[in-house]
This record gives C-alpha cells, sequence and structure tokens, in this order.
C-alpha cells in the first residue's frame, strides 16, 4: 500500500476519502516534492501538461487535502453588475405585465414608446421579467408543458417501403371539396405498391373523422396494411394516432411542406376531382350520403375500371391478383 512522504504524518492511501482525481492529483504532489521540485520532469512523468499541473500546484495545501477536489460551487465575483435601467422605468414595465400577463416585451416596448415617450430595448425589458417572478406566465408555462409531454415523435418512412409488397406502405391525406354551398373533408387512402384506392367524405377534419376513415380503409382493403403515412395536419394526431399504436400499425409522418414525400395521395386527389367530381353536374343535393355514395361509384371505378400507366395500363385488382399468382405476399378477404 502506497504511503506518502509530503504528508506531515505517514498515512496510507486507504486512509484518504477522497475521489480517484484527487488521489492522482496527490500523486504528482508526491513526486514533485520528492524529486526536487522539478515541475518539467513531473509533467513529462505522469504524461499531462504544464497548465493542469500549475494550475493545481498553488491549491495544494498538505494540511488540507480537500483542496485537490474539483470544486464545482459557482464562483460568485465580488462585484456584480447592475442594470443601470432607472427604478422608475422598472416600475413602469412591472406595472403593465402585472396587468396583463399575455403581454409581451414587444407590446410592452410598443406601449412605453407610445403611451410613456421611453425608448428602451425589448431586451431589457425580458430581464426585468425574468428577475421579478410575479411577471411569469405561469399558465402559458404549464400549458407549454403539457403540449410537449403529449408531442408525438415524427418518423421519417424509407423510400424502399413505398415498392416493398402490398400494404408496406399506405399514404392518406386530406381535400376540402365544395359541393353547391357545403363543404367538405374528402379523405382518401391508397396503396403505394398496387395503388388501390378508397375515398369517403366527412363533415369535419377532426381526429375521430380521420380514426373513422383509417379504420374503414382496413375493412376495405384486400390485404394488411403494414404502415401508414401521413402529413403533419392536427386531423392525423389524437384519436387517429392512438387508433395506429393499438393496432399496431407504424404511423410515419412527411416532413413539413414537403407535400412530394405524400406524393401518390397527392396524386390521387387530382384525379377524384379532375376526373369524377368534376363531371358530376347533377350532383345537386349537398346531402353526406349522396356524397359518399358517389365516393363509392368511384372506388369501384378506379380500382376495378380505370388503367394506370405505372401498373403497365393494368387496373390495381388486376395488378393484385396477377402479383400473387407471382408468388407475392398473401393477403386476407
Amino acid at each position: 500500500m502506497r504511503s506518502f512522504k509530503i504528508l506531515p504524518v505517514e498515512m496510507k492511501v486507504r486512509d484518504f476519502n477522497l475521489s480517484k482525481d484527487a488521489l492522482k492529483r496527490l500523486y504528482w504532489m508526491d513526486w514533485y516534492f520528492s524529486h526536487g521540485k522539478n515541475a518539467e520532469a513531473t509533467c513529462r512523468h505522469f504524461n499531462i501538461s504544464k497548465s493542469v499541473f500549475y494550475r493545481w500546484l498553488p491549491r495544494f495545501n498538505k494540511f488540507n487535502l480537500t483542496s485537490l477536489e474539483f470544486d464545482t460551487k459557482l464562483r460568485k465575483p465580488h462585484h456584480l453588475r447592475e442594470m443601470i435601467t432607472p427604478k422608475e422605468v422598472i416600475n413602469l414595465i412591472c406595472q403593465i405585465r402585472k396587468n396583463d400577463l399575455e403581454k409581451s416585451k414587444y407590446e410592452i416596448r410598443a406601449e412605453l414608446k407610445h403611451e410613456h415617450g421611453i425608448s428602451i430595448g425589448y431586451n431589457t425589458i425580458q430581464k426585468v421579467i425574468n428577475r421579478h417572478p410575479e411577471l411569469t406566465n405561469a399558465y402559458h408555462k404549464k400549458k407549454l408543458k403539457m403540449h410537449r409531454r403529449f408531442k408525438i415523435a415524427r418518423l421519417r418512412a424509407a423510400k424502399e417501403l413505398k415498392e416493398k409488397y402490398l400494404g408496406s406502405l399506405v399514404q392518406i391525406d386530406t381535400k376540402y371539396l365544395y359541393i353547391l354551398t357545403s363543404r367538405f373533408y374528402l379523405f382518401v387512402a391508397i396503396d403505394c405498391k398496387s395503388r388501390f384506392a378508397y375515398t369517403q367524405a366527412y363533415k369535419t377534419i377532426s381526429s375521430s373523422s380521420a380514426a373513422d376513415f383509417l379504420g374503414k380503409v382496413i375493412d376495405y382493403f384486400p390485404f394488411p396494411i403494414e404502415a401508414i403515412n401521413t402529413d403533419n395536419g392536427s386531423e392525423y394526431l389524437l384519436n387517429f394516432h392512438k387508433l395506429t399504436t393499438e393496432l399496431d400499425i407504424p404511423h410515419y409522418f412527411s416532413h413539413p411542406h414537403t407535400p412530394k414525400e405524400n406524393s401518390r395521395a397527392e396524386r390521387l386527389i387530382q384525379t377524384v376531382e379532375y376526373e369524377f367530381f368534376n363531371y358530376q353536374d347533377d350532383l345537386l343535393n349537398d346531402d353526406l350520403d349522396e356524397v359518399n355514395r358517389r365516393c363509392d361509384i368511384f372506388n369501384i371505378k378506379y380500382n376495378q375500371k380505370r388503367y394506370h400507366h405505372s401498373l403497365h395500363y393494368q387496373t390495381p385488382s388486376a395488378y393484385i391478383k396477377s402479383y400473387l399468382e407471382k408468388g407475392g405476399q398473401p393477403f386476407s378477404i
């Protein structure tokens, strides 16, 4: 067991209540004082820089070995900078903020300038707010904390999922639809591999409507859905995302303002409008059931009668049949 020569009494290493780092520094000091106080030789022996050694040498006290411990306490300076803002202005800022905790530093600055003729930087106003706890908006912080707690991780779908197999990635999107004076929300879903699609209209664009639509898509598609891709709309959060979690279906999101990542659903919306609803001149009733009856007609036309260039001029239903006959993924009916 190592004993040190520089200490007032002979002590063993086991007698010290020091951290590993402090004990390592004690080895430096013991070697330094027992070898003629040669700092360069000490640094070379322990492979440390001179700046590190000279930082600890003045701190070392052989009567107080805790001086070699790293002091993590903040060293507060003796003289602190103080705000040069007049006390009257600080009191005025506090008064304005207390009357309305929702008022931002920019609004306070404008009020001071126009109503009191005081020109002051908004960073100074923020410092005043930070130094007075009673001026903080506790409700806003609580609301922000709750929002972060319910925040959903935005996963991104890999490109190879689009053409992997049937149901490997289904894209879903929403488009508003005006019929007479009524506004409907058209939900669309399309399988990236087979172009098999489904459309349905709703009166609201809530997450409950999106969750109901997802349930109908799962029942309508002739194969299981392995993953879903949507944009970042609020209708695809809460109930919709909760349903995907319950069904153990991965829910991927597109990057913001990047519709090309949900391109096949976007193209399906264009097809629904240009090739179908623009020609429904006899649709003079804004009843939701009648609109959905027309959506059912489009679903049959798109999946069983429309030939797709991307499928080598096959219908989606025919493509699914030929894909499975060649030994593709089995599906449920």
